[in-house]
C-alpha cells in the first residue's frame, strides 16, 4: 500500500515545477500525493496597492525600490528565457483538479514580518486526520511551529542554493553575480532554523552566465530529485544520508539592491557582447593535443610536451591511446568547423614524431570521446554519441581505420563521455547523464554494471548519481595502472567548459558503493595563453592530453 504524502501550497494554481513533481509521483510504488493543503490567507488575495503599502511599512522605502528594480530585471529575463524552446513552459501556471486529491484548506497565522506562517491547533488537527507520512512545502513562506512535526517524517522542502554558503535568495542569482562555477540545491527536512534543517540530498550544477537561465536549469535539473528523495523515505527500507552540518558564517542573502542590479547588468551585458563579437569575427575556443613519452604519468612536466598541429579549420581533442604491435595509436575527436561536428581520427605517435593515419569513424552526427577497450580478443570503441540520445558501441573490423556499429548499449538517454572497464568480476560503465529536459552534462556521474560489456541490461548503481558536482563529475579520461583505477575528471569554470582537470583514484567500487579520492588537479598553465584543459590519458609509456585557447577559426591558426 502506498504511503500518503501531502502537498502544502498557497493556491490550487501551481508552478510547472510542482506539476512536474506530481506527475513524477504517479510513477512511484511507494507513495502518492493524496492530499493538497491550501493556505487560505488574506495576504495572498490582497489588491496589489495594499500589498505594496504593507511591504513599505515592513521593509522601508529603499528596500521597496530595490524590489522594484529586481522585479523589472526578473520580468525582462523572463521574456528572454521563455523564447528558448526547452524553457517555453517554465513559467506556466497549472490548475490542480480538486477531484484528484483530498483538499484541506487552512488559515495560516502570518508573522509581523510577513515572511513566516504558523498554524493553530484546529488546522493542525485537520492535517493530522489525513494520516500523512510527510508534507512537501510548495509555498513561498517560511514555516514555523508545530506544523513542522505534525507528520512522522516532518516537512520536506527545496532550498535552491548550497545552504553552507548561501541561505536566503533569490534562487540562482548570487552565484551568477559572484561568477561562482557551481550553483547548489538541497532537499531538507525543515526545522525552526532558516535553511538549517537536516539535509537529505544535495547537488550542484554548473552556473550559467545569466540569472534566469541559471534559475531555470537549477529548477529543472533538481526537480526529479525531490521525487527520488521522497520515494526513498517512503520505501520499505529507507537508506538516507544525512549530510553533516557546519557553522553558517555568511550573511543571509536577500533581494539585491539597485547598485548590485546595475552591476549585474553590466557584467552580463559584457559577457553577451563578448559572445557576439567572438561570433562575428569567427572566434571560438579551439582545442589542441600534446603528448610526451614518460614513465611517470602521475607527475610529468607537461610544459615539455610535443604539440600536434591542428588541421586547418578543424581542432583535435579528447585523445585516447592504444598500444598495438609495438606502436602507439591515438584516437581523437576531429572537429570540423564547416560541418559543426566531429568525427574520430587516428594518429600514430612515435618518439621521432607523429603522423595522421586517417578517419576511423564518421557519422552524420557529432562524435567525440573515443573510449577504447578490449573484450574476448576484439577491440571496441564507445564514443560520445549524445546527438543520437543513446550510448553506442562500435567494433573494429580492420585496425585502426575500419569500424562497424555493433549495438546500442543504452537507449533514450542524454549521456556523454562514457567509459567502460572491468573490475572484480563485473563490467562497469560510467557516464555523464541528465534525466531532465535541459541536457546539462557537466554535473552528474552515473555508474552502471553488467556481466558483459556488450550486454544491454546495464544495471544502474544504487548511489546514482555517484557524483553530483560540476567541479569533478564529468569524465576526462580513464587510466588503469597496475590494477588500480584512475578516473580523470573535468573541473568546469564560470561560463567556461573544461577549465581544468583532475585525477582521482577509485578507492571503492561495488554494486553498493562508489568512492574516489582526488590525487591532483592540473590548471591550464603549462603553455602560454591557455584557457582550458580537460582530457588526460596514458598507456605504455605515452601520455596525451588536450588544451584550449581562443582562436580565429577562419585563419586556421592554433
Amino acid at each position: 500500500m502506498k504511503q500518503k504524502v501531502g502537498l502544502l501550497v498557497d493556491s490550487l494554481y501551481v508552478s510547472k515545477q510542482i506539476k512536474d513533481f506530481i506527475d513524477l509521483s504517479l510513477t512511484s510504488n511507494n507513495y502518492e500525493i493524496s492530499t493538497i493543503i491550501v493556505n487560505n490567507s488574506s495576504v495572498l488575495s490582497e489588491v496589489p496597492r495594499k500589498k505594496i503599502f504593507k511591504y513599505i511599512q515592513r521593509k522601508g522605502f529603499s528596500k521597496f525600490i530595490n524590489k522594484v528594480f529586481f522585479v523589472i530585471l526578473y520580468r525582462l529575463e523572463k521574456k528572454i528565457i521563455s523564447r528558448k524552446l526547452i524553457y517555453k513552459d517554465f513559467y506556466n501556471i497549472y490548475k490542480l483538479a480538486e477531484s484528484d486529491f483530498e483538499v484541506i484548506k487552512v488559515s495560516p497565522i502570518i508573522s509581523k514580518s510577513g515572511l513566516s506562517y504558523t498554524y493553530d491547533d484546529s488546522d493542525l488537527e485537520k492535517i493530522k486526520r489525513a494520516n500523512l507520512q510527510l508534507l512537501v512545502r510548495g509555498g513561498r513562506r517560511i514555516l514555523r511551529g508545530k506544523i513542522l512535526t505534525c507528520c512522522p517524517n516532518g516537512i520536506i522542502s527545496f532550498h535552491h542554493a548550497d545552504n553552507d554558503v548561501n541561505r536566503g535568495g533569490p534562487a540562482g542569482f548570487w552565484e551568477v553575480y559572484k561568477k561562482q562555477p557551481r550553483t547548489g540545491f538541497i532537499i531538507q527536512r525543515l526545522n525552526e532554523e532558516l535553511d538549517g534543517g537536516d539535509v537529505l540530498y544535495k547537488g550542484f550544477i554548473r552556473t550559467s552566465w545569466f540569472y534566469s537561465l541559471n534559475k531555470a536549469k537549477l529548477y529543472e535539473i533538481s526537480n526529479p530529485f525531490l521525487h527520488k528523495t521522497i520515494d526513498e523515505i517512503t520505501s520499505n527500507s529507507p537508506n538516507l544520508k544525512i549530510y553533516p552540518k557546519t557553522p553558517y558564517v555568511k550573511k543571509l542573502y536577500t533581494v539585491p539592491n539597485i547598485i548590485q542590479v546595475l552591476n549585474y547588468l553590466l557584467k552580463t551585458a559584457s559577457i553577451y557582447l563578448r559572445k557576439k563579437v567572438s561570433r562575428f569575427f569567427g572566434r571560438r575556443i579551439r582545442w589542441s593535443i600534446a603528448y610526451q613519452f614518460t614513465n611517470s604519468w602521475l607527475k610529468p612536466d607537461l610544459g615539455s610536451s610535443v604539440k600536434i598541429q591542428n588541421p586547418k579549420n578543424r581542432f583535435l581533442a579528447d585523445p585516447f591511446l592504444i598500444y598495438r604491435n609495438g606502436k602507439h595509436y591515438c584516437f581523437v575527436e576531429d572537429f570540423d568547423y564547416s560541418r559543426d561536428q566531429g568525427c574520430i581520427s587516428v594518429y600514430e605517435i612515435r618518439k621521432e614524431g607523429y603522423s595522421k593515419l586517417g578517419k576511423a569513424l564518421v557519422e552524420d552526427f557529432h562524435l567525440a570521446y573515443p573510449y577504447l577497450f578490449e573484450f574476448k580478443g576484439e577491440l571496441y570503441m564507445c564514443p560520445d554519441t549524445h546527438a543520437k540520445n543513446d550510448i553506442r558501441l562500435y567494433k573494429c573490423v580492420e585496425f585502426p581505420l575500419k569500424w562497424e556499429f555493433e549495438k546500442t548499449l543504452i537507449n533514450n538517454i542524454s549521456a556523454v563521455d562514457t567509459s567502460i572497464f572491468f573490475h572484480k568480476d563485473r563490467w562497469w560503465l560510467i557516464s555523464n547523464m541528465d534525466y531532465s529536459p535541459v541536457g546539462e552534462h557537466y554535473s552528474q556521474l552515473h555508474v552502471f554494471h553488467n556481466s558483459s560489456p556488450i550486454g544491454e541490461d546495464w544495471i544502474p548503481h544504487k548511489s546514482n548519481p555517484a557524483i553530483f558536482d560540476p567541479l569533478k563529475a564529468r569524465n576526462g579520461g580513464f587510466i588503469i595502472d597496475k590494477s588500480k583505477l584512475y578516473r580523470v575528471y573535468q573541473r568546469q569554470g564560470f561560463n567556461l567548459y573544461g577549465r581544468a582537470f583532475g585525477v582521482a583514484e577509485i578507492k571503492s567500487l561495488s554494486t553498493e558503493a562508489y568512492r574516489e579520492e582526488s590525487l591532483f588537479e592540473v590548471e591550464p598553465d603549462f603553455f602560454p595563453n591557455l584557457i582550458g584543459t580537460h582530457t588526460y590519458n596514458y598507456s605504455e609509456g605515452l601520455l596525451v592530453f588536450d588544451y584550449a585557447n581562443n582562436s580565429n577559426k577562419k585563419s586556421g591558426a592554433i
